[in-house]
């Protein structure tokens, strides 16, 4: 399906950057997070736009009065990241595009930064920073494509947590490098994510297919099969807070995540049917036993997913 993400036809004006959020009832850690944008973002023109996918977050009107100046599209429904993301843009006027989490917080010079080298570099399709744990720890956010041994050993497995130095997640999260220094890499996490409006545009945007999860791994992938390269880029950094309690997580965003992996796989690796089906029942069990062991956590007392 092609999407078409034209200049809105009442402005012809456009900005250097467009700052795009989808939230899903994170407005506390969003006013952290535009607070910062506001701060740090001095020698650019930018406008920023946020997508509401939650219907009852009531600290969305507190933000629009503080920040009368935000665009904010309020959906009727939970339209999943992928999809409001590519709504945003076609409200958009930057010529450069910026997808940050609403849990992210920018530091000093580091978005202009990342301007900059796109400006520099016209075969740079996508560009990520370097992304900081609250405490200060690097947060492996370039990584690796996924195979099938990912589901097994990816940044948040127990398989991962007891044996951190495993060579299948040594590979995937490209622990094996420094991280200090641009690095041409397979893909970036989506929590602080720039992409030049001509190439998302090329590529007809995030693919809508994805609910949550898996969408900035395939946006990458498309980008590089286009000819762009993705790049890490250290020079500028942000933090990003990571929920990291043991809370239930909803079931249907568990069985969308995998819905979303079996998409990937089959869009991009399953031309063997006989892989196919191994893929599609491996990436069943792991959803099961996910299933399985959230009946054991605790019940949050409200759902933070974006």
């Amino acid at each position: 399906m092609e999407f078409l993400f034209l200049l809105p036809e009442e402005s012809a004006e456009t900005v250097n950057l467009s700052c795009i959020i989808v939230s899903y009832n994170n407005s506390t850690p969003l006013r952290n997070c535009l607070e910062s944008i506001y701060h740090t973002l001095r020698e650019i023109s930018f406008e920023v736009i946020i997508v509401d996918n939650s219907q009852n977050d009531s600290g969305m009107l507190s933000l629009k009065e503080s920040y009368p100046q935000v665009q904010l599209i309020q959906n009727t429904q939970n339209v999943g990241f992928a999809k409001a993301n590519n709504q945003a843009v076609r409200s958009a006027k930057g010529e450069t595009l910026l997808f940050l989490n609403p849990d992210t917080i920018l530091t000093d010079q580091a978005i202009e930064k990342m301007v900059a080298f796109l400006k520099s570099n016209a075969d740079v399709g996508a560009l990520g920073p370097k992304v900081l744990n609250e405490d200060g720890s690097l947060q492996y956010s370039c990584r690796r494509f996924p195979t099938l041994m990912t589901g097994f050993f990816n940044r948040y497995s127990l398989l991962s947590k007891w044996f951190p130095d495993n060579p299948y997640t040594v590979n995937y999260l490209m622990k094996d490098f420094s991280h200090d220094e641009n690095r041409e890499v397979d893909w970036l996490s989506g929590c602080c994510l720039m992409v030049p409006r001509a190439v998302f545009e090329k590529v007809n945007g995030f693919d809508e297919q994805y609910f949550l999860f898996n969408e900035d791994i395939d946006l990458c992938r498309t980008i590089s099969q286009s000819g762009y390269k993705v790049i890490y880029f250290p020079s500028a950094e942000i933090t990003h807070y990571v929920n990291t309690s043991n809370s239930k997580v909803p079931v249907a965003i568990i069985i969308k995540r995998h819905q979303g992996m079996k998409h990937y796989y089959g869009k991009h690796y399953a031309k063997n049917p006989l892989a196919k089906i191994i893929v599609n029942f491996a990436i069943t069990l792991r959803c099961l036993s996910q299933l399985a062991f959230n009946l054991f956590k605790e019940t949050p007392t409200r759902d933070t997913f974006k």
